[in-house]
């Protein structure tokens, strides 16, 4: 059975239950056109080069950062979190990790990173870090103000964009203290660092979003197919066959120059998530109104279509309850109907779940709602995080 883990917001306790365009040159060669998201970049960077480190802050830099799939194990936040280390912190044999934080829907453009308040719980778009991480000496800095340009962004999980004037703080934690996103709070004249200017890049070869309305941007040929449970990080396949739903197929792996490519036609993956042999799925949006798979499927993990019984067997729990309704069961991963799902929690401990609707985003949830998230455990320890729901907070 599939063991999965669920994380929710509780006054008393945590709850268990989880672009190359390949340019076509003619016979004369034109200067090509500036790249704005660059621009935007060095006008940024440009900003910061006569700066000088607030009274008291420290100047450190900002080291490659890495989105879920890019670490090892692979591990998704409940949002896009960005990982990485910063320099010139505490102990130099002590890692000092850095992470960026984004909502699922932080929009391109440039963001007031003031408007988090030093607090992980508030922030949409968070800077912070931890000196010394796991030590007895380890120290939390979460950002104060800066700015942070979101330049490019081809799914929530791959983006790129640039830090600027970034003061951290450093912070403890503080109320709310028991819930999927912990808050934080300054330390009265805590120590502080700086960052004048840095740039991130988690975009990788094939990169694709496999969410509806982002299908325009895949090349003919190709198929989206999703990296993460909730199908919101994806990459391409080469479409070369024409196979299509249940049949089996053949995958060939990505090498350094060249997508994965399988014998599924366009908008199949060739996929192994629900048993032993390939078969070619339908890919979907669960969040869709209409997700369009197959008569007889339904739209699962990972944006495939497959049926219902399949999924049962090997422990992906559904319940008839549609959403805001009492489920006949205390947990089930799946309630609603295709284009309406949601997930079955027992948060009152009543015996039986109510029926919370899906969403990828906190900013999708209302006033006092709160993103719950299912974990799905991976394999070497990692886990993916993504699959979110809303519910009442303070439950």
């Amino acid at each position: 059975m599939t063991y999965r883990r669920v994380d929710v917001a509780s006054s008393r306790a945590w709850r268990w239950g989880v672009v190359l365009l390949t340019a076509v040159v003619g016979c004369h060669q034109e200067t090509p056109a500036p790249d704005p998201e660059q621009e935007s970049v060095r006008a940024l960077e440009q900003e910061t080069l006569h700066l000088s480190p607030p009274a008291g802050c420290t100047e450190l830099t900002l080291g490659e950062l890495a989105n879920g799939i890019e670490l090892s194990p692979v591990r998704y936040g409940q949002q896009p979190t960005y990982r990485g280390e910063f320099s010139n912190l505490g102990d130099p044999a002590i890692a000092d990790t850095a992470y960026i934080r984004l909502d699922v829907n932080t929009a391109r453009g440039l963001h007031d990173l003031a408007n988090g308040g030093t607090n992980l719980f508030t922030c949409e778009q968070c800077v912070y870090g931890y000196q010394d991480a796991g030590a007895s000496t380890a120290k939390t800095f979460v950002a104060e103000s800066g700015k942070l340009l979101l330049a490019r962004k081809v799914s929530p999980q791959q983006t790129a964009g640039a830090l600027a004037d970034v003061v951290l703080r450093e912070s403890v934690a503080a109320p709310p203290l028991r819930v999927p996103y912990t808050g934080t709070a300054p330390v009265a004249g805590g120590e502080c660092r700086w960052i004048r200017f840095a740039t991130w890049d988690t975009i990788r070869q094939g990169g694709c979003d496999p969410r509806e309305g982002a299908q325009a941007t895949i090349p003919p040929n190709h198929t989206c197919a999703a990296d993460d449970t909730v199908a919101s990080d994806g990459t391409l396949e080469k479409s070369l066959g024409t196979k299509t739903q249940g049949e089996a197929c053949t995958y060939t792996p990505a090498s350094a120059d060249q997508l994965a490519s399988t014998d599924c036609a366009p908008g199949y993956a060739c996929s192994g998530a629900y048993g032993d042999t390939r078969q070619c799925l339908a890919t979907c949006d669960f969040m869709a109104a209409a997700p369009g798979c197959p008569t007889g499927t339904v739209c699962g993990v990972y944006g495939l279509c497959i049926e219902q019984s399949v999924m049962e067997p090997i422990g992906y729990l559904f319940d008839p309850a549609r959403i805001g309704e009492t489920c006949g069961v205390t947990f089930s991963e799946y309630c609603g109907v295709e284009g309406a799902r949601g997930v079955c929690m027992d948060l009152t401990r009543s015996g039986h779940g109510t029926c919370y609707r899906y969403a990828r985003a906190r900013s999708e949830c209302g006033a006092g709602e709160e993103l719950g998230y299912i974990s799905y455990p991976l394999a070497n320890g990692g886990a993916d995080n993504t699959s979110g729901w809303c519910y009442p907070d303070g439950l």
